[in-house]
């Protein structure tokens, strides 16, 4: 898990957005707050857009059956494992009120996904998120030559 307060303090986020809390979601946001998706070029303004888009989200978001199966942490005692749910937060780093988050989510369609997340914060709150979506894909056999396999999280 990320460490830091700002880590720590996205890490709730996310695992509030997994928990399908959207109050406890709106906690994490100023009121002005702004989030942007360049690649589909959308920009959703204030809780109320953003708590519309998470509740009529396809698919209904995290349910019973739709968790994130590629990566396990240890909880509890040894033979105790968990898997972690939609959302698993792999890195925030940055200074400041400017940080980057390394997200990996599986979709209701299964299919897994990067997420980086560009925030900007005020006051210990998220004021500005601008969000890349990658997915997940087979690496080419054409370069493999001039490549090593690297250990990704959940793969």
């Amino acid at each position: 898990m990320p460490e830091g307060p700002v880590a720590a303090m996205y890490q709730r986020y996310m695992d509030a957005s997994n928990r399908r809390d959207y109050h406890a979601v709106s906690e994490f946001l100023t009121d002005d707050y702004v989030e942007e998706y360049p690649q589909s070029g959308e920009r959703v303004r204030g809780l109320a857009n953003v708590r519309a888009i998470l509740e009529n989200y396809p698919g209904g978001g995290v349910q019973p059956g739709n968790l994130y199966m590629g990566t396990a942490r240890l909880v509890g005692a040894e033979e105790r494992w968990v898997m972690t749910p939609t959302f698993a937060v792999l890195r925030v780093t940055g200074t400041a009120d400017n940080y980057t988050a390394v997200v990996r989510a599986r979709y209701p369609d299964e299919t897994d996904w990067y997420i980086i997340s560009i925030i900007e914060l005020r006051e210990m709150k998220i004021r500005k998120s601008t969000i890349f979506f990658a997915p997940v894909f087979e690496a080419p056999a054409w370069r493999a030559q001039w490549v090593e396999p690297m250990e990704t999280a959940g793969g």
